[in-house]
This record gives C-alpha cells, structure tokens and sequence, in this order.
C-alpha cells in the first residue's frame, strides 16, 4: 500500500474512534471489532492487523479483526453498516478511486 492509502486509514480511525468516545463514560470498555472486508493476508489485512495493534495500545483494549472478504467488499462493508452503532465496531475501507498495487 502507499502511503496516502495508509494515511487515509488511519485518518479515518482517528475520526471515528474519538468521536464514540464522547457518546458515553468511559471509552472503550469492551474489545474493539475492527472488520477488514478483504480475505487475510492481503495487503489491506496486514493494514488493518498493524492499525488494530497500535489501537489496542493506545485505548487499553484488545482489537479483534474479522475478516469478511467478498463480492467485491460488499459482504464486510454490509456487515459494518448494520453494526450496532455504539462505537465498537469500525470497518477498514481504501480511499475510492486508489487502485491497489
């Protein structure tokens, strides 16, 4: 991955994450589900897989990746929409339009 996709990952994390974190007392209480809609061992899973690491450590919680690779990314990004929406679910997504290398 480049840079800039790798830059926009975490982009995104540093939006969501903090924003649940105001909702309601303490943040995060309970393990993080990070779901990477790629199968495993890709690049965007190795992505996620270093992403979860560094959260884990930074908020005190354990972060388990779900991979749910297929049809084109709709079956994990679908499963990340109709997450309930409390802030311990966040789904890794690429910036539209990047290509993968």
């Amino acid at each position: 991955m480049r840079r800039r996709e790798i830059l926009t990952l975490l982009g995104g994390a540093a939006i969501i994450l903090p924003a649940a974190a105001g909702a309601a007392g303490v943040f995060p209480n309970r393990p993080i589900r990070l779901i990477v809609p790629y199968p495993p061992g890709g690049g965007t899973d190795i992505v996620g897989r270093v992403l979860g690491d560094k959260l884990s450590a930074s908020l005190g919680q354990p972060i388990f990746i779900d991979n749910r690779g297929g049809a084109g990314r709709v079956l994990g990004t679908e499963l990340a929409a109709k997450a309930t929406p409390d802030g311990y679910t966040a789904a890794l997504a690429r910036q539209a339009g990047v290509k993968p290398e």
